[in-house]
């Protein structure tokens, strides 16, 4: 009798067992499922460095299990009312990341594959993210350049990834803003100064405006940015030129200015204040760490 009731425990056991295993198959199978979608085929505007950069976005967003990351420490919203119930449940951490990076990047491959299709470039997600923040944030410089050529804003707002949603009251931004941001979406490479200057002038000439911006909390904290890193080769010049084109700033960020520019490059500063964009006054008070020397 013992002997009967102990198979059928382990029966049951078992049973339950193969169950939990192929059901978690199944989750990880349909979670993953955009993933074998094949990039379509080009329009035949784009050139190969082009095509090589877009095929290179792809391959990011559809194999660095990294971004799915993003939907655990960092983004707040856009995902689906099953990953928000994961995410309030630690137990849930795997399925949580299988489900947000689906969330995350199923819509952003189906935006790109269309700009390779279509030979657009004001493209964007259901979210109002254009494929051209991709291009920024993946360091495509010369892809970036391209989509604003075919059409792309670089004054359209959205909200970034990695946008501070609740420190700065929304997050808002765009490409003229972003391109002070330097952690992009692969975690390693930084934007160089030259670069930055680069994308800014080419975006400026292209309609690109600095003197309104979307969201004035986050564009004050990411033109300091460039000054507080510790490992920055930028000097200040990056927000100089932000000051030069009519950056609204208040007075707190003109002290924050004051202060990195004290550290980084004084006779950068001393030009600034005889070009009346910052005051002559002294003030160490500031918001962010100043860069160790």
């Amino acid at each position: 009798m013992f002997k009967r009731v102990l198979i059928r425990i382990l029966v049951i056991f078992g049973g339950l067992l193969i169950a939990i295993v192929a059901g978690w198959y199944i989750f990880c199978t349909y979670a993953a499922s955009w993933r074998n979608i094949e990039p379509p085929a080009f329009h035949e505007s784009w050139n190969s460095e082009q095509r090589a950069d877009l095929l290179a976005i792809d391959n990011a967003l559809r194999n660095n299990a990294e971004i799915g990351g993003l939907s655990f420490f960092f983004i707040e919203e856009g995902f689906s009312p099953v990953t928000q119930w994961c995410r309030k449940h630690k137990w849930c951490t795997p399925a949580t990341l299988l489900l947000g990076w689906r969330d995350l990047c199923m819509p952003a491959r189906a935006a790109l594959h269309e700009t390779m299709r279509s030979g657009k470039g004001n493209v964007q997600l259901p979210s109002g993210i254009p494929v051209a923040d991709f291009a920024l944030k993946m360091h495509k410089n010369e892809l970036l350049k391209e989509l604003i050529r075919r059409g792309c804003n670089p004054n359209h707002a959205y909200i970034s990834w990695l946008s501070p949603v609740e420190m700065t009251n929304g997050g808002e931004t765009n490409l003229m803003i972003e391109t002070f941001e330097n952690l992009g979406l692969d975690f390693e490479k930084r934007r160089t100064a030259d670069e930055r200057l680069d994308l800014l002038n080419f975006m400026h000439s292209h309609g690109g405006k600095i003197d309104t911006v979307p969201n004035s909390k986050l564009a004050e904290l990411y033109i300091l940015l460039p000054m507080a890193e510790q490992e920055s080769n930028d000097k200040g010049l990056s927000t100089a030129w932000a000051l030069r084109h009519g950056f609204p700033t208040s007075d707190k960020t003109k002290q924050d200015c004051i202060f990195f520019m004290q550290k980084c490059n004084p006779e950068l500063l001393q030009e600034l204040r005889q070009e009346g964009l910052l005051p002559q006054y002294e003030d160490t008070a500031t918001s962010l760490q100043a860069p160790v020397e």
